[in-house]
């Protein structure tokens, strides 16, 4: 693994993501300065999610047929330049189009990036990628503390402040091109390594951990939207404490994001993504039981941590079963399956408007269960080639790895 790369890589999807975690903070400056309703405010966050959901497996298409890496330092200027435009323009439909460009370079910057991780990662491809996931949530963490501090001291143009972490890191990226691009092809397809006997996509296979990660996209919406609610309105906790429930969560999960990769490259991609949705299946209901908030508060943390756990096992799964189609397949699974949960949030909204908060967390709750389904196909061989190509070690054989390897990978 090219360690500095991949350090600048994840440092890279952490500024790129600062902005979207800007945006829950700037739409009650920009609902005041717009005089707009909710609907119209929530239209903002539906447009950045449904411009990335569209456009990722789309540039992930077009980054298969021909890479193109010098979009990785491209789509970060795009990202802070759109929060940073809607900040100043001056009307709403402006603001709305300028998010949108944000959509457009978090759609661009997944798939390249993650292709390029793929590369750096050598025989530490879960580890790597779940770094680059860790890059991604520190983004989403930090983004409202600077928006905040920049939105009180300057009001509304300090969204301009969003776009210099991007900038300056693009400029890093740009100055590191050349080193980090080392080996790594980028007149044509990029050659992958297939899986033993055959060249075949296993698209079954594919299928079962895109569903998980939808499902799981889902989840960490979910939470991340009603967990501070819940612990307001039904635990009749301070808002303070709702937004320190947010805080451990992210925290847990950056932990368990980091443990996953590292025990997926020892012990198996699919046993650690069974293994992590077993738990979250079994602990998030818990939080339904009436225990004290104290407890509740501890429970979030092996909740975080079984809900990260799997994540960069299953994009680097989702890239091996598709060997020759690995920007596509980092576009659904870094993109679609990241920014899906965003646009089914609102069916949790009126499931809480209508029955409750507990009602909206009971049934997302449940959806563990189906990404357990889903990850419990991955087990079958039904869905893999019949030839043993994937044997009982679990998943398809990452590049340089020789028989041997001591996960039991065949």
């Amino acid at each position: 693994m090219k360690v500095g790369s991949v350090g600048l890589l994840t440092v890279a999807h952490a500024s790129a993501d600062i902005s979207q975690g800007a945006i829950p903070v700037f739409l009650p400056f920009f609902i005041a300065a717009h005089h707009l309703t909710y609907t119209a405010a929530a239209a903002v966050v539906f447009a950045v999610n449904l411009v990335s959901t569209v456009a990722q497996p789309v540039f992930g298409h077009l980054s298969d047929r021909r890479p193109r890496p010098w979009l990785i330092p491209v789509s970060m200027l795009l990202v802070g330049s759109g929060v940073a435009l809607a900040g100043v323009v001056p009307s709403y439909r402006l603001g709305l189009a300028s998010v949108m460009v944000t959509g457009l370079g978090v759609a661009l910057f997944h798939p390249e990036g993650a292709m390029l991780m793929n590369h750096l990662a050598g025989e530490k491809k879960a580890t790597a990628m779940s770094f680059f996931g860790i890059g991604g949530q520190l983004g989403f963490a930090t983004g409202p503390l600077i928006a905040t501090a920049a939105l009180l001291a300057l009001g509304l143009k300090g969204m301009v402040c969003l776009l210099v972490p991007p900038a300056v890191v693009a400029l890093l990226v740009i100055m590191r091109l050349p080193e980090v691009l080392a080996g790594y092809e980028t007149g044509g397809k990029v050659r992958q390594v297939r899986p033993r006997g055959g060249s075949g996509d296993l698209w079954p296979a594919f299928c079962c951990v895109g569903g998980a990660l939808l499902c799981r996209s889902v989840i960490v919406y979910g939470l991340n939207t009603f967990l501070p609610l819940f612990w307001i309105n039904t635990l009749h906790q301070t808002k303070a404490a709702g937004g320190s429930a947010v805080a451990v969560l992210f925290a847990a999960m950056i932990v368990g994001n980091f443990l996953g990769g590292r025990s997926a490259d020892r012990f198996g991609y699919r046993a650690v993504t069974v293994t992590g949705f077993v738990l979250l299946a079994a602990l998030l209901p818990l939080l339904l039981l009436g225990l004290s908030p104290s407890m509740l508060m501890v429970l979030l943390v092996p909740i975080g941590m079984a809900m990260a756990a799997p994540f960069g096992p299953m994009v680097v799964l989702g890239q091996t079963y598709l060997p020759s189609r690995v920007g596509f397949a980092s576009g659904v699974t870094l993109g679609l399956a990241f920014s899906f949960g965003g646009l089914l949030t609102p069916l949790f909204g009126w499931i809480a408007d209508l029955h409750g908060l507990r009602a909206a967390v009971s049934v997302l709750a449940a959806v563990p269960v189906l990404c357990l389904a889903f990850a419990l196909m991955l087990l079958s061989k039904r869905i893999h080639r019949p030839d043993g190509t994937f044997g009982d070690g679990g998943e398809p054989r990452p590049a340089g790895i020789g028989s041997g390897d001591p996960r039991g990978l065949p």
